[in-house]
């Protein structure tokens, strides 16, 4: 599977210094409320994404762990990202719901990983896009599903 030109642009940016600060920034400016948890691109290839985030006293429970909010936050952005590093210009995506399971205190920084098999993105469906995150113990902390709605952008010259 080729890299798409989001997926080049992401491998070559995220390897410059000062990436992860440039990147919060681009992403408080598009999703403010996503950037709450200082999100940071870790990888980026055709079908896989990752991102990670730092454990803070922000993003933490009254049990000194990651809220779980927050790990929701961090399971939907992953998604939306790589699917939308992946689709095509023609096509067009939104999130459709989402399910969540916690497996374990999250008591370090997490890493989030989404794999998928890109679809047929002219058809008009709802994409299961799975996402496991991970403390820095590598141990699954949680999981989580985002139903995305996918399908063609509508032709704007009838």
């Amino acid at each position: 599977m080729e890299q798409t030109l989001i997926q080049k642009w992401i491998s070559r940016f995220i390897a410059i210094p000062g990436s992860r600060w440039l990147g919060i920034l681009g992403i408080k400016l598009g999703a403010p409320y996503s950037a709450t948890i200082h999100p940071f691109i870790i990888r980026v290839e055709p079908g896989h994404f990752e991102m990670g985030m730092k454990k803070r006293r922000a993003v933490t429970n009254h049990l000194r762990t990651v809220h779980a909010v927050a790990m929701a936050n961090l399971v939907e952005l992953t998604a939306s990202f790589a699917v939308q590093a992946s689709i095509p210009k023609t096509a067009r995506w939104i999130p459709s719901g989402m399910s969540i399971q916690y497996l374990k205190k999250a008591r370090t920084d997490l890493r989030s990983v989404c794999q998928f098999e890109p679809p047929d993105w002219h058809e008009v469906q709802d994409l299961p896009v799975e996402v496991s995150v991970f403390d820095l113990d590598d141990q699954e902390v949680a999981t989580g599903v985002v139903q995305i709605r996918i399908g063609p952008k509508p032709n704007k010259n009838l």
